[in-house]
């Protein structure tokens, strides 16, 4: 467990976005295998509650469904595709934008594509064909990262299936393109609209971006401090479990071994330097040095 806490701590934010979206597919995978070996219906959304709807009635039972929608496919497929789309672009944009922002775009970019579906599925009911409907997937949220790409480097050069040269711009195009045509095939309505609404939070996120304004920055420090803040009820917990005082045999002991631990890191900054120790050195040497 320690070390997936350590893998986590030092993972950046796009990696942490795939491994999240696949710790949940498994999940999901192993949910619905387990209904059918007991002969269960398993409608993903309704029994899991993680998808999101346009009834108000049901998105008021279960709010959640606005941030756990995007993070759940039942598909392999779909997951498949979301997932390398979000590793292809998210990389082009811990590159060439701000990588500690991918986090919030995605999670941005989810929301405005459930907000669009939402609206458009309340101002024209024909689209639901007078049922309630569904949305499932993080298509929405990786059509935002990709759209903000394609817009901050519109001309950039990419190579499309390893072959084919063609400009950031054009591959923009014909995704929106085929959102917009496939909307009244009646064939995932909800999720190419949902499409739509990522790609004009991304557009606008990159050009504001562009202009020296990063929207993404005011929830990148609320996420933060969350973090911070569960670290250090994590930490509390920690401390609170084991209240038992140490004998001074452990106490010495223990202190023997910290001040041989300082010696050691001592004698490496005498050897090669400052720069040469490593980042749980410094922090080591740190916290002792407080002491």
């Amino acid at each position: 467990m320690r070390g997936f806490r350590q893998f986590w701590k030092e993972s950046d934010g796009l990696m942490r976005l795939l491994w999240v979206n696949g710790g949940v597919f498994i999940l999901v995978q192993l949910y619905l295998l387990v209904c059918y070996l007991l002969g269960i219906p398993a409608p993903i959304g309704e029994d899991m509650g993680m998808a999101a709807g346009d009834n108000p009635s049901l998105l008021l039972s279960r709010p959640w469904s606005l941030f756990t929608h995007m993070f759940a496919h039942a598909e392999l497929g779909h997951f498949l595709f979301n997932m390398v789309a979000l590793y292809l672009c998210g990389d082009l944009f811990r590159k060439m934008m701000r990588p500690g922002s991918i986090v919030p775009v995605y999670l941005l970019s989810g929301l405005s594509g459930f907000a669009l579906y939402f609206i458009m599925y309340a101002l024209f009911p024909a689209l639901g064909g007078g049922h309630d409907s569904l949305i499932l997937g993080a298509s929405a949220a990786v059509m935002g990262i990709v759209i903000a790409v394609v817009t901050y480097r519109p001309r950039m050069a990419v190579k499309l299936f390893g072959v084919f040269d063609i400009q950031l711009v054009w591959l923009g195009v014909v995704l929106v393109l085929l959102d917009l045509v496939s909307i009244r095939k009646g064939d995932n309505t909800g999720g190419h609209i949902g499409h739509l609404g990522g790609a004009v939070f991304g557009y606008i996120y990159a050009t504001r971006l562009a202009q020296g304004k990063d929207m993404a920055s005011s929830v990148s420090r609320f996420l933060d401090r969350v973090a911070r803040l569960f670290r250090r009820r994590n930490s509390w917990e920690v401390k609170r479990s084991n209240p038992r005082f140490k004998t001074d045999d452990e106490f010495n002991a223990e202190k023997r071994s910290k001040q041989k631990r300082v010696d050691e890191i001592l004698d490496k900054i005498g050897r090669s330097g400052y720069d040469s120790l490593t980042k749980e050195e410094k922090d080591f040497l740190f916290r002792h040095a407080q002491k």
